[in-house]
């Protein structure tokens, strides 16, 4: 009897722990104050298959790595899951550039259109009829 309760738990308990929200500069992706982003992956931990991806938003400095909400870096199967997981926080695929000399693949990313951050920059704004 013990045992058929123990297993939900911790199925529940290690499913709750994986839904972590991933950050840049502890940010939450969903909140940063950008309207278009540039995207590319680094190879991951090594001997891994998985990749990190950086983020440039125009904030400056050394560019940061996806994390989660302990600032653990964050590693991904492919480009493709990280896609999904910015499409879900607002944000669509715009262009992809293959960079010549590393031959990097850089990801522009715009938010989409009545997304939080784009709905707030239209207010306060007037029109002319």
């Amino acid at each position: 009897m013990k045992m058929k309760f123990l297993l939900p738990v911790l199925f529940l308990v290690g499913s709750i722990s994986l839904a972590n929200a991933q950050y840049v500069n502890e940010a939450p992706i969903g909140e940063l104050d950008a309207d278009y982003l540039r995207i590319w992956s680094d190879s991951g931990p090594l001997l891994s298959s998985k990749i990190t991806v950086r983020v440039d938003y125009g904030q400056g400095g050394r560019i940061p790595q996806i994390t989660d909400n302990r600032r653990r870096v964050v590693s991904f199967n492919g480009m493709i899951a990280v896609l999904n997981m910015f499409s879900k926080e607002g944000f669509e695929l715009i262009e992809v550039v293959r960079d010549s000399k590393d031959e990097t693949e850089i990801f522009y990313l715009k938010r989409k259109e009545g997304s939080r951050a784009s709905a707030s920059v239209g207010k306060g704004t007037s029109s002319v009829e």
